[in-house]
């Protein structure tokens, strides 16, 4: 079959495929990261780019709502739709490119125990003119006398290690041993880091904390966007993905995963002066369907009723079967699922938060891609996943993006005369007050959207089903291209992008199917214990952190509540594989509360329909 090269600009990545192959599949290829939220199927208009030269195929009707007559003319396409004829040269535009790092997923430091699974012994041992296996035999004896650790193994890999690279110093060594069962690591002469990652796995954000393992703290931490976005913007699209590439998906969205983990964990530990492989210890939470992803199994089986994980208890597996490039023969240790979608990703957030110990019933709230809530006590706890999808992050929005410098990160509408005033990320103040030659605005992240569609509604431009009122006297209510209404939130001489940053009727509408999800979750979860008012609640989530909750409340987030019994925690589930990685007792505490949890399947509740209809509306009747 006849090929092509294609460069695509500015990152001036080369790549060759087959003809016919489209410009999303050979970026995929070649590792440029084009926006895709309908997964390649022309619906999304995300991926548009511009074919700067080249021979592609021609213009089709699916692109005719999202590339105009004159973009068209300028080589404007979309990614998914083109294909390529020859060797050309695409230009991907930066809003297009998908962010490498995102920065805002923190944990709050708490009290905890010392206690990891995995401990440094450190070892004084002759080994000059020994063969391997004598030596070996020799810390397995000292281990038994010196910390009374008995019936030691040792990793097979090591033996080999030991073999090609026998010990060649005398004095202290630094021997690690997993759970007092198994040595995972020497270190000889000099004793360095006993390290581990905790690793919190979103649909849409990745974060991971790099930890000391004797002083129990957090030395580091980082995230980026979850390269699966690649293959869709939820869950359901990567278990689409999955299906339609048989063995084949699965081991392509694990590898894209590792690559990006791999990177964030060279930078963290290179900053702080070590390597990789003094990480001796991985835990990992996330929900469901990344749990599986991340392990190498197919998630087909969770796009089908009854939604059964393939595996639901703790896993212990070995970092180098994963693709990982920490200590080889380290463990990762994956939190428990629960059932469903509700993965180990809530099992974090139940460690952390401790409902089971209390008398007071306790709602929590992760917000994100896919919503997970629990409620209950030290009785019962029930828990239900809702699909909120990605539109309160950034994606699915006309002029969304995720929380980055540039980002509206908070509004306000004056009712008067509806001019609107604004915060964006990485620069001080509100717009009104700052001199020219700040940093101007390219979208609206997370925490601006819910801001957007309870202003909007405080200022009367939309109405309690969420249309845009035709009575208001403003340039900032207009029709938009394609002839549905928009606010105008930023005028394009204001932005980064020289366009205008809108938020739509139709935006407004994603919003709402959103938050319903998530509140019509939570009232179902209500009517099992017969509750119907809330005394407190929780929010956890990065995402939650940021969120004015008087804009949450007027939209209808979450059942109302007295905005002074709302806490925010921030990342609980990565706070949850914090704790789980520093206090090994925290992993069998994971295993029985994960069991003692009820789930509840939504899809299949008579009573959620109705609740996800009444929540629709702002706010909530």
């Amino acid at each position: 079959m006849k090929k092509a090269r294609v460069l695509f600009t500015p990152s001036q990545k080369e790549v060759e495929g087959e003809i016919g192959r489209t410009i999303l599949d050979l970026a995929r290829k070649a590792g440029v990261y084009i926006d895709s939220q309908c997964n390649g199927k022309g619906k999304c208009g995300k991926c548009r780019v511009r074919v700067l030269e080249g021979d592609v195929s021609l213009f089709v009707q699916e692109e005719a709502q999202f590339v105009k007559g004159f973009e068209q003319e300028a080589g404007y396409r979309l990614a998914c739709m083109t294909r390529v004829r020859g060797d050309a040269i695409v230009l991907v535009p930066g809003e297009n490119v998908l962010t490498s790092v995102a920065s805002r997923k923190m944990f709050s430091k708490r009290t905890k125990t010392i206690n990891p699974a995995v401990k440094c012994y450190h070892i004084d041992i002759d080994v000059l003119g020994k063969d391997h296996s004598e030596y070996v035999n020799d810390i397995i004896k000292l281990l038994r006398m010196q910390y009374g650790l008995l019936n030691i193994t040792i990793d097979p890999g090591i033996l080999e290690d030991l073999n090609k690279e026998p010990i060649k110093s005398k004095g202290t060594i630094g021997v690690f041993v997993w759970m007092d069962k198994e040595i995972v690591a020497i270190h000889p002469e000099k004793i360095t880091a006993s390290l581990g990652v905790a690793l919190d796995i979103g649909t849409t954000t990745v974060a991971l904390y790099l930890c000391d393992l004797v002083k129990g703290e957090v030395i580091a931490s980082g995230s980026f966007t979850n390269p699966q976005v690649l293959f869709g913007p939820d869950i359901m699209s990567r278990i689409s993905y999955s299906v339609e590439h048989p063995c084949e998906g699965v081991k392509r969205m694990q590898k894209e995963l590792m690559n990006s983990i791999n990177a964030l964990i060279l930078n963290l530990v290179s900053g702080q002066g070590y390597s990789p492989e003094d990480i001796v210890d991985m835990t990992v939470v996330g929900n469901t369907v990344m749990h599986h992803i991340f392990l190498g199994i197919a998630p087909d089986n969770l796009g089908l009723w009854p939604f059964e994980p393939l595996v639901k208890g703790p896993v212990n597996v070995k970092s180098h079967k994963l693709g990982l490039s920490i200590n080889p023969y380290s463990y990762v240790h994956m939190l428990p699922v629960e059932a469903g979608f509700v993965g180990s990703d809530n099992v974090g957030v139940l460690i952390s938060e401790e409902p089971y110990v209390k008398d007071e019933l306790s709602l929590i709230i992760d917000v994100g891609t896919n919503g997970e809530v629990v409620l209950g006590n030290r009785d019962q706890l029930f828990s239900c996943s809702c699909a909120t999808g990605p539109a309160l992050e950034g994606a699915q929005i006309s002029c969304g993006m995720r929380a980055a410098p540039g980002a509206i990160e908070k509004i306000r509408i004056d009712p008067d005369n509806f001019e609107v005033n604004y915060k964006v990320i990485g620069r001080k103040g509100w717009a009104n007050n700052l001199p020219a030659g700040t940093l101007k605005p390219s979208g609206i992240c997370g925490s601006g959207i819910i801001d957007m569609v309870a202003q909007l509604f405080k200022a009367r431009l939309i109405n309690t089903n969420g249309a845009f009122s035709n009575k208001t006297n403003t340039p900032r209510i207009r029709k938009g291209k394609t002839g549905v209404a928009e606010y105008v939130v930023a005028w394009k001489k204001e932005t980064s992008t020289q366009d205008d940053i809108v938020f739509t009727q139709k935006d407004v509408r994603q919003v709402q199917l959103a938050k319903a999800a998530l509140h019509g979750g939570c009232r179902v979860l209500m009517s099992r214990l017969n509750i119907d008012t809330l005394r407190g609640l929780t929010i956890a989530g990065a995402f939650g952190m940021h969120i004015d909750k008087e804009s949450a409340l007027t939209l209808g987030l979450f059942p109302q509540c007295e905005p002074g019994n709302i806490v925010m925690v921030g990342n609980a589930a990565g706070h949850g594989a914090y704790l789980a990685l520093v206090d090994r007792s925290k992993r069998d505490e994971a295993d029985r509360v994960a069991r003692m949890v009820t789930h509840i399947e939504l899809a299949m509740e008579e009573g959620f329909q109705g609740e996800f209809m009444k929540a629709l509306a702002i706010p909530i009747h």
